[in-house]
């Protein structure tokens, strides 16, 4: 199965993502000129999380601390610093360790369904208005000195090496989403009937 993977300069995914970016001090990184390339499924770093999580806490700060973070002990977890409640497992998993169940790998048309459904049967927590990430709330999840995976791993635990979709187009790419890559922690444009990781949000008031 052929994905269309693309990676960008910052300004594509809009203004309203420079506070995010500049907190993480992605603004810094080198820019590069849009490109796209087809490659297969299986080198995008699909694999289940099958190894330790490496992080480079003597060289780098964290970027995505315990104490920005409130577990709720219900299934969520509050950013302090976004005012995001997040799930605090992906789709498909359960209980404090997100251990149980089968990871939902969804396509980005099912994702967006998935929130709606949710939503429609009651909601999860006791709140009703979870939906998929845009691109912005999905990288401040992105812990910059980890990889495998890019995030951190106390709080979201069990997360795959994998993509996770977002409800942002690629205005772009006709057919493509963007994701963020929680391997490496990178963002990426693919194919939206590819199915990937979802991790429902909402905002809190």
């Amino acid at each position: 199965m052929l994905v269309i993977l693309s990676r960008s300069r910052q300004n594509t995914f809009g203004e309203n993502m420079n506070s995010i970016f500049n907190k993480k001090g992605w603004h810094q990184r080198p820019t590069t000129t849009f490109s796209t390339i087809l490659i297969t499924a299986s080198l995008l770093g699909l694999s289940p999380h099958s190894s330790a999580q490496s992080c480079h806490s003597d060289s780098m700060a964290e970027t995505t601390p315990d104490t920005q973070y409130v577990v709720h002990g219900d299934g969520t977890i509050t950013d302090t610093t976004t005012a995001l409640m997040w799930k605090q497992c992906v789709e498909g998993l359960s209980d404090p360790n997100c251990s149980s169940g089968i990871t939902e790998l969804q396509t980005w048309q099912d994702a967006l369904q998935t929130a709606n459904s949710t939503n429609d049967n009651g909601g999860f927590a006791g709140y009703a208005d979870w939906r998929i990430p845009n691109i912005a709330e999905l990288v401040s999840l992105v812990e910059e000195q980890c990889t495998g995976p890019s995030i951190n791993d106390s709080v979201f635990p069990n997360t795959a090496n994998k993509f996770i979709w977002t409800s942002s187009p690629d205005y772009n790419l006709d057919e493509g989403s963007w994701s963020v890559d929680f391997n490496i922690g990178t963002t990426a444009t693919l194919v939206r009937d590819n199915a990937f990781q979802v991790r429902l949000v909402r905002s809190v008031q």
